[in-house]
Parts: C-alpha cells; sequence; structure tokens
C-alpha cells in the first residue's frame, strides 16, 4: 500500500502546490510588515508568501502517506496480485525519475538555470558512490561471506572502547579546522553573529529580557561561564565549539550503535554521516573555512541541541534513562527554546518517534504522551522563566524567540528563490521515505521499535528543519541539511541491509540500490578529510591568549562604568573590555531589519539612561539618521579610519 499510494499522494500534493500554494501565501503569509529602511546597506530580499506556502503544503505529502499506510492496514483494499504488481511497479517508478529528474536538475541538465546550480556531486563522485553499494552486494551474493556472516555481530568492551576510538580520531581532524584565534582571524571577525552573544551575558545582558541573540538563547549561558574561567578570547570561544560539536557527533554516534546493537555497526553507519555533514560548502580545494564546521550558527548551535535529543529519545525508546517520558520532553522544551528552528524541529521529531514506539492499544498510549508532552514543556517553560527573573528581575519575552524567524521568513531578509529541480527533492524523497518506512512497521507491528522511532524522528526533524534551506534556497544552506540527510540515509540503509541479509544478498529493489547509493554518496564525503599535520600545524601557528585590541575611537569617548549603547562588530566584547555597559539588545547594527527594532534600541537606550551611541557609519542610512535626530540625537564625532560614528543626545558630560 505503501508504494501504491506513491502516485496518488505525489500528484495531489503537487496539484495543491500548484493551485493553492499562491492564494494560500497571499491570504495567510504576507506580512503586513516591512524591512526597514528600503536600500540599507546590510537589507536585502523580498517575501516570498507563495513559496513559504508551498512548503507548508508539501509538509503534508509523508503525512498524507503515512496515513494511507495507517488506514489501510486497517481496511485493506481488495485489489489482484497482477493490479498489486502493476501499481507497485509503477510508485517504484515514479520514486526512480523522482529522484533522477532532481539529480538532473542540480547538474543543470534540464534546462537553463540563472543562476547556474552547483552540481555538489559530481559524476565521478557518483561511479564511485555506486561502486561503494554495488560491490559489496556483489561479494556478500557470490561469496561465503554473506552466507557466514552472523546474524548478529559480536559485541565486547574492547571493540565498543575501539570502535569509539575510531570515530573520535575521524571526527578530531574535521573539529579542529573550527579552532581559531583572533590573530587568524585579524580584525574582519566573521564569527560576529555568534561571537558576541556570551559576551553580552558577560556584560550584564539577559537573552530575551534586553538581549535577543541570533540563534541561540540559551547556549550563551554555558559559554560565557567557560570563557569567564579560560580566558575571553576567540581562542576559547572557538575550542569550545568546536568541543560542543564534537559532543553532538559523539550523540550521533551513541544513537546509531544503539539502535544497530553493534559497535562496529554503528561505526560503519556513522562515519558517513559525518562525513557528509563536513562537506565542503563552496567549490574548490578543501581549506579552512569551508565547511560547515566552522559556521558556529550551523555547528553546534543549530545541531547540538537537536542531536542530543535524538540520543535521550533513542535511550527513552530502549528503556534505558529518561524513563519518564515528561523528562524527556523537558529536554525537548529547552531545546526548542535555545534555538526554535532546529529546535522546535527535533521537539517534533522526537514526538512522532514516540507516537510510533506505542504499543497497542494506540489510543490510551497517544493520550499519555499528551499529558507527559504537556508536562515536560510547562516545566522546560517553567524553568527558564525562574532562571531569567532570578538573574534580570523580570520574565522572558517569549514572544522574541519568533522574531528572527519572522524576519528571515515571511519578512524575507536575505531570501533567493528556489529552483524548480535539484537536490533539495532528493532530501524530500529521503525524509518522506523514512516516514512512510516508519509507518509501514507500525502498521506490521515490527519488533524492533527503537529503529522504528527512529525512522520517524529523522525523517520529520529533517523535513522541519528544511525551513533553513526555504528561507534562503542556496547551496551553502543546502549542505548544512546534509547531517540530517546522512543520517536518515544511515537509518534506512541498517534496514535496507538487514531485509538484503534474510533475502542472502538476493535481488535487491531499484529503491534498495538507490538508497544505498545515497550512502555511497555519503560515504564518499569521507575523502575531504582534513589533513591532521596541517591542522596541528596551523593551530601551532595560533596566539591562543592575543585579544584584538578595542576600538581606539570608542575608547576615547567612554567612561568606565557609564552605560552606552555600542552597535559595531563585536560590540558586547568591546564594552566588556572598556569595562562599559553595552544596552544595545543586539550584538550590532546589521541585526536591526525593521522599524520596530529600531524602536526597541532607542527604548533600551532610554530605559538604561545611555546618552551615547556608537554606529557603523557605512551602515546608516538617512532613515536611520532621520529616526536618531527625532530622538533628539545628533552626531557628534566619527573615525574615518575606523568608520564609526558617534551620536550624543546632548553635549557629553565627561
Amino acid at each position: 500500500m505503501a508504494w501504491i499510494a506513491v502516485a496518488p499522494c505525489l500528484v495531489l500534493i503537487v496539484m495543491a502546490i500548484v493551485v493553492i500554494g499562491p492564494p494560500l501565501g497571499d491570504v495567510l503569509l504576507t506580512p503586513d510588515d516591512r524591512l526597514w529602511p528600503p536600500g540599507a546597506l546590510h537589507l536585502f530580499g523580498e517575501p516570498e508568501p507563495t513559496k513559504e506556502a508551498r512548503f507548508a503544503i508539501a509538509l503534508l505529502g509523508p503525512l498524507l502517506l503515512a496515513g494511507v499506510v495507517l488506514a489501510a492496514s486497517r481496511r485493506p483494499p481488495s485489489l489482484t496480485p497482477s493490479a498489486i504488481a502493476v501499481l507497485v511497479g509503477a510508485g517504484r517508478a515514479l520514486l526512480v525519475a523522482f529522484v533522477a529528474t532532481a539529480v538532473l536538475g542540480q547538474n543543470n541538465r534540464l534546462g537553463a538555470t540563472t543562476p547556474p546550480l552547483w552540481p555538489i556531486f559530481t559524476v565521478r563522485t557518483l561511479i564511485t558512490a555506486a561502486l561503494i553499494a554495488i560491490v559489496p552486494l556483489v561479494l556478500l551474493r557470490w561469496t561465503r561471506i554473506g552466507r557466514r556472516a552472523p546474524a548478529r555481530l559480536p559485541e565486547s568492551v574492547p571493540l565498543a572502547v575501539a570502535c569509539l576510538v575510531v570515530a573520535v580520531l575521524v571526527a578530531v581532524p574535521w573539529l579542529v579546522t573550527a579552532i581559531t584565534s583572533d590573530k587568524a582571524v585579524g580584525t574582519e571577525m566573521t564569527m560576529n553573529w555568534t561571537l558576541d552573544d556570551p559576551f553580552a551575558v558577560l556584560n550584564g545582558r539577559t537573552p530575551l529580557v534586553d538581549f535577543l541573540p541570533v540563534y541561540a538563547h540559551l547556549l550563551p549561558y554555558p559559554t560565557a561561564a567557560v570563557m569567564e574561567v579560560f580566558g575571553k578570547t576567540t581562542f576559547v570561544f572557538t575550542m569550545l565549539m568546536a568541543v560542543l560539536s564534537g559532543l553532538a557527533l559523539l550523540a550521533v554516534y551513541a544513537m546509531l550503535r544503539r539502535v544497530a546493537r553493534s559497535s562496529l555497526l554503528g561505526l560503519g553507519l556513522f562515519l558517513p554521516v559525518l562525513g557528509i555533514g563536513f562537506l565542503r560548502v563552496v567549490p574548490g580545494p578543501a581549506t579552512p573555512g569551508t565547511s560547515n564546521v566552522t559556521l558556529y550558527a550551523v555547528w553546534p548551535l543549530r545541531y547540538l541541541g537537536a542531536y542530543a535529543l535524538a540520543w535521550l529519545t533513542a535511550r527513552h525508546v530502549d528503556g534505558a534513562a529518561p524513563r519518564r517520558m515528561w523528562l524527556l520532553f523537558g529536554a525537548a522544551g529547552l531545546v526548542a527554546l535555545d534555538n526554535t528552528e532546529f529546535g522546535a524541529a527535533a521537539l517534533v521529531a522526537t514526538l512522532a518517534a514516540l507516537a510510533a514506539a506505542q504499543p497497542p492499544p494506540l489510543r490510551p498510549g497517544l493520550l499519555r504522551l499528551a499529558r507527559d508532552a504537556a508536562i515536560g514543556l510547562l516545566a522546560a517553560v517553567a524553568t527558564v522563566a525562574v532562571a531569567t527573573l532570578a538573574r534580570a528581575g523580570e520574565l522572558p519575552r517569549f514572544a522574541d524567540l519568533l522574531e528572527y524567524p519572522r524576519i528571515f521568513g515571511p519578512l524575507g531578509w536575505t531570501a533567493l528563490p528556489m529552483p524548480t529541480l535539484g537536490l533539495h527533492l532528493v532530501l524530500y524523497a529521503t525524509y518522506a521515505g523514512a516516514i512512510a518506512v516508519a509507518a509501514v512497521r507500525v502498521a506490521r507491528q515490527e519488533a524492533d521499535t527503537l529503529l522504528t522511532a527512529m525512522l520517524a524522528w529523522s525523517g520529520t526533524f529533517g523535513l522541519l528543519s528544511a525551513s533553513y534551506y526555504v528561507g534562503r534556497s542556496e547551496a551553502g544552506k543546502l549542505i548544512a541539511l546534509f547531517s540530517a540527510w546522512g543520517l536518515t540515509l544511515a537509518l534506512l540503509t541498517l534496514l535496507v541491509g538487514r531485509a538484503l541479509a534474510v533475502r542472502e544478498w538476493r535481488r535487491p529493489s531499484v529503491p534498495e540500490l538507490m538508497l544505498l547509493l545515497g550512502f555511497g554518496v555519503a560515504a564518499c564525503s569521507l575523502a575531504q578529510l582534513p589533513s591532521p599535520r596541517d591542522e596541528l600545524r596551523r593551530l601551532g601557528q595560533l596566539a591562543p591568549g592575543q585579544v584584538l585590541p578595542a576600538s581606539p575611537f570608542i575608547a576615547e569617548h567612554v567612561v568606565r562604568g557609564r552605560a552606552v549603547a555600542i552597535l559595531t562588530p563585536i560590540s558586547h566584547r568591546t564594552a566588556d573590555e572598556l569595562g562599559v555597559t553595552n544596552v544595545s539588545p543586539y550584538a550590532f547594527f546589521e541585526e536591526i531589519a525593521t522599524r520596530a527594532q529600531m524602536q526597541r534600541l532607542l527604548d533600551a537606550i532610554r530605559r538604561e539612561r545611555a546618552h551615547v551611541v556608537f554606529l557603523p557609519e557605512p551602515f546608516v542610512t538617512t532613515s536611520h539618521r532621520a529616526v536618531l535626530a527625532r530622538a533628539g540625537f545628533a552626531q557628534w564625532d566619527h573615525s574615518e579610519a575606523e568608520r564609526i560614528s558617534l551620536w550624543v543626545d546632548g553635549a557629553p558630560d565627561g
């Protein structure tokens, strides 16, 4: 029934996307606000309500397919064997055509695309991946290896330790590329979007009260604590980011090892997930800074909480701690509060996984699930509220969690149109396949509920986290999703491997071969492993304790202990070094994208009685100047060398 339902479900979803998408976007998703001010150097992109609506409709496709499978398990249709064979063959052929069309579209083989898409995977990569997929099947089929292979691989403590060591050793060269220092970064400070958040905490700011991070709302607290102890430097910050990314990867390995019931098999599944997750972001030679591991907004700020939650979910389903469901949802709530985008996706994925793991009868289990989910989420919200109240004397403004998702989503900041055909459709098909397989396993009441649950988790998380690419549909954002894609491929590969082993490695179907091809593509990414020698040499050239001096212009115009508003790069770090309080709720000026945000800045300045504002001159427009003038501010001085202007609301008082 899953294969039979593929064609009608796909037709219905495509028709809805084409016909309903535009009016739905116009009615429900057209924003009542705009990016402000028009023409600002840092503001580009337009609202794309039709694209947002079509993405929402596309999310219903896997849900519809799973619903058909579960409904048919209760009342199967009456079909002849020949009709079943024809319809199943048609569903499989449609899947092959869908994936092939997407790959050809990504490689610009189905018409001109402006600008042309980056192929990402070359013909050589696809051929190598095919060999990785087919050669093991041939060896297992035509030799005695497959027949002599035990049904379950041996497991022992030394083997488990050895596999863990290998996983760490392979991951470390990639993680080391994320470590840098002020000396290496120079004055450009390419990590402005993440580095300043812990400095804001160190400077006395409180996220969701008087400071608004873009990516992580809770992680800046432990990050600030570590930097307070080990040093307020870029080296310490990036070292911590690398360690946290490593912990996220260990969570993935632990989850795969548990699902596979084997350290060796878990390692074999983990390494391709590791490689594809750190694929080069741009074409060209592998050099430091070209992988998502150096984009801290992705690793670890987005993936850490999600993968930790996947690991906890697998443990819970398998009967290990946390045994109480509400504790798991408490953790899920904290993850969602930390990062709204991937965290909320992981929360919904956990709901899907636990629903798939419920034993019959289903209705009482779902009621318990809803009850414990509500308790856990309320506990997470209460924990954050109490901690914030204790720190700032105010309750958090949870509405702020949606501010940047709204600006990057409905308002279209940095938005780019999505290509009609491309590799994103392959990811979509993979996630839909994982959800459909989970539904089939639920209908069959398969004994291995852990695998069923994690298939549901990975498919749901992959689908929802794809909003990251939908907002700005470029290759870099797509590659940032490859880790989630690789995880889904790994779980499906485990399923296919078990099915082929039962058949003594005979008669692999075309969809099974396609799945193995995808996993082979992920395995090919291991060829981009950075050179450990080069990375160690680079680390030796860093200056871990060095701190770039604060702006001389700002230092000349502030008085220690006073409240000021600094909106230049690394503003809160500058304030911390100069001993002043930066009252700006934003890390730097380029984060202000609406009129309401500009007003929030002015409100913070008035509330905390700051009379001095430092702005990056290239980004200050005529509209900004007019708003500042109406608020009583005038430009007092500026630095040509540093391109910083000083604004005051009266004569400086020393």
